[in-house]
């Protein structure tokens, strides 16, 4: 009995040792950081609208790769609300402005080499700004923002110091420079008067950047639609030694549509699903245990645009009664099941400048509308008709939707008959570009945080021709071009409230409603940042 008892007092005494020994070994490697897989496989419905040069790109998947790609002189920090303080040194690492405003100086990073191994130095950035501008696309950036009319000329002062002469002193000109049309080109891969575009089997030359976290190594599409985007990281990256990129690869997937999307981030196919996923499935996808879904701020906005060069819409008081019979309520709740909100104003709401201007013509004001067409001559059984377009491709959030809710509310006032078509993002921008169109929807990402991207892009007669909506009015270019040359917060205020004022009388552009940022993940994947910029930063997303 007493050998019975020695032997299990042993036996205790070992088991309890093997407990101890166990936790430590589980509590080492709990204590471990989590390793990082390296490749990350993303979804998309969306695809690049023309091309991954800067002098041309204007759209936000195309920003979203060259962002990948290159770097600007600032950026904006992660988790940005549009402060001044949150643009951040990138190529630059510091800089300064004289008293009146007109001069920028920036002091240069150095050591930094492109993805060839080309050290980068102010001549790259004079040529970049150069190269823009004399370019001059009617559907990039360069002219749809006017940086023309904004920067006199770009000054190499030496290798590693490089100055801006402004011709006006603009209050948002960090802000321009964080956006993607500002990132640094190649020489080598960027011409100085031809646009880069698409070279089937040639990822490398199909762009011009070089200085970002990523290497584009693959880029396959079919007629002007995207297959597939593997993005590898950059060794040359100037922040490489921070850590990032986080993920040494992700490959980027294609979908026809939002339900395609979801059904694959559901099966696990996928580990990031991110522009467009439905309403209904952002819902549904809330309640799977397996995944992450992260909302973000909401600076998208969507609008309709009217043709002035023919009838009907060449009559602003036809344009103003298609904008009294918008039911932006039944929009927002039926459409998107209140995940956005009404907007009455081009400025969002929540960004200095805003105001409700467009409740003025009501929400919807059927009364007003009638009584507006009827002294044209339209009525119950003469009705104001024209075609309503919208794109099928997954560009915009639920399109075929929205238009269907436009084409409802309009018709509902009994004296409007609209006939809807449908056509895939690649026809849809040719379409505007040959202004086909009578009326088509159309949305904007802020190219840099200030009430000014959400003004001269849409309604100077300049800035505004990448619409191809032929509105122009010389008190309205006046207005503007007072607001982004004033740097005194109460006189740019005054302004933006008269510049909606004009605009609601005018009517050119309805704006509809505002949307969130919405991206669903694994529940493992982390480095997530949905902010004001509205920036999708590849490089700080990795997986568990």
């Amino acid at each position: 009995m007493r050998g019975t008892r020695a032997i299990s007092k042993i036996a205790i005494v070992g088991i309890v040792i093997v407990i101890i020994v166990v936790a430590a070994v589980v509590g080492y490697f709990l204590m471990q950081p989590a390793k990082k897989e390296s490749v990350l496989i993303m979804g998309t419905t969306d695809t690049v609208e023309s091309c991954l040069d800067p002098a041309r790109a204007y759209d936000y998947f195309g920003w979203e790769i060259i962002q990948a790609l290159g770097s600007g002189l600032v950026e904006y920090r992660p988790g940005a609300t549009g402060a001044a303080e949150d643009i951040v040194p990138a190529l630059a690492t510091s800089w300064s402005v004289s008293q009146d405003g007109l001069v920028w100086t920036f002091n240069l990073r150095q050591g930094v080499k492109f993805d060839d191994g080309t050290e980068f130095n102010a001549t790259h950035v004079k040529y970049t700004f150069d190269r823009g501008i004399g370019i001059a696309d009617p559907e990039g950036p360069f002219v749809g923002i006017g940086y023309g009319d904004i920067i006199e000329n770009v000054t190499v002062v030496s290798k590693y110091v490089v100055k801006f002469y402004l011709k006006i002193p603009f209050s948002a000109f960090l802000s321009l420079l964080a956006c993607q049309a500002s990132y640094i080109v190649d020489p080598k891969y960027a011409p100085l008067n031809q646009v880069v575009e698409y070279k089937a089997g040639d990822a490398r030359g199909s762009h011009p950047m070089g200085l970002g976290p990523y290497k584009l190594t693959k880029w396959t599409r079919t007629a002007g639609r995207d297959e597939e985007m593997v993005l590898e990281a950059n060794p040359n990256y100037w922040n490489a030694t921070g850590g990032y990129p986080k993920t040494q690869k992700i490959i980027i997937k294609f979908y026809a549509d939002s339900a395609s999307l979801a059904l694959a981030i559901d099966a696990g196919e996928i580990d990031i699903a991110f522009r467009q996923l439905s309403a209904a499935d952002i819902n549904n996808l809330k309640t799977k245990t397996h995944l992450k879904v992260w909302q973000g701020t909401g600076a998208f906005i969507q609008y309709l645009v009217l043709q002035e060069k023919r009838p009907p819409f060449n009559n602003p008081i036809i344009r103003q009664a298609v904008a009294a019979a918008i039911n932006r309520t039944a929009i927002v709740n039926t459409v998107f099941l209140g995940q956005v909100q009404k907007l009455y104003s081009i400025i969002p709401v929540g960004m200095f400048g805003h105001t409700d201007v467009f409740l003025t013509l009501g929400d919807p004001n059927y009364t007003l509308t009638r009584q507006l067409l009827a002294p044209l001559g339209y009525n119950e059984t003469n009705k104001l008709t024209f075609k309503l377009w919208y794109e099928t491709s997954g560009h915009y959030p639920q399109s075929p939707q929205l238009a269907q809710m436009l084409k409802a509310s309009l018709e509902a006032s009994g004296v409007i008959s609209v006939e809807l078509e449908g056509v895939e993002w690649t026809q849809y921008r040719q379409e505007r570009i040959r202004e086909t169109m009578d009326a088509y929807i159309l949305g904007w990402y802020p190219d840099y945080i200030d009430p000014d991207d959400y003004i001269y892009p849409f309604l100077h007669s300049s800035g505004g021709s990448w619409l191809h909506h032929n509105y122009a009015n010389p008190k309205m270019d006046q207005l503007i071009e007072w607001a982004r040359g004033n740097t005194t917060a109460s006189v740019r205020e005054q302004l933006y409230e008269q510049i909606q004022e004009l605009m609601a009388e005018d009517c050119p552009i309805i704006p509809i409603y505002q949307g969130s940022a919405w991206a669903v993940t694994k529940s493992n994947v982390k480095g997530v940042y949905l902010d004001i910029t509205q920036s999708w930063r590849h490089w700080l997303v990795y997986k568990e």
